[in-house]
């Protein structure tokens, strides 16, 4: 199985066609793990927003834990330093959007946990974001 991330916004953003290649150290927006059957499970069961992407950073999905090595962890982080960045130049103040992680085939299982953060300095040392939670980053 493969751990893959997601993105739900009520505006629509550029997505790297089917022939692009993810570059090492970037993130990915686009179909990855994931098929449009995917999309949609995770969008009715997760999000609240009008669309719905795949995510991945290094061709992975992202998550904070405790568990993973150091350097896997600092490279998650900086994946999602990166999707808040992305998402800040699509934005308005008080606009959000939301993410997810799961176990690709687990796009329809329950979410364990939701949460709201600032899409900017939103990490704190040793923070913890782990899959099948909703973490909705708010623009301020």
């Amino acid at each position: 199985m493969s751990l893959t991330s997601y993105i739900g916004s009520n505006v629509s953003i550029e997505e790297k066609g089917y022939e692009e290649e993810p570059v090492e150290g970037k993130i990915f927006v686009g179909p990855s793990f994931s098929d449009e059957g995917s999309l949609d499970e995770v969008k009715e069961a997760q999000f609240s927003t009008t669309y719905v992407y795949e995510v991945t950073f290094n061709s992975w999905g992202m998550e904070l834990s405790p568990y993973q090595d150091e350097k896997f962890y600092e490279e998650n982080k900086t994946g999602l330093h990166q999707v808040c960045e992305m998402m800040d130049s699509y934005l308005d103040v008080g606009e959000f959007f939301e993410f997810y992680t799961c176990w690709v085939g687990e796009e329809f299982n329950s979410k364990e946990a939701e949460i709201t953060l600032p899409i900017r300095d939103w990490y704190t040392e040793g923070m913890e974001l782990r899959e099948q939670t909703l973490i909705r980053f708010v623009k301020g």
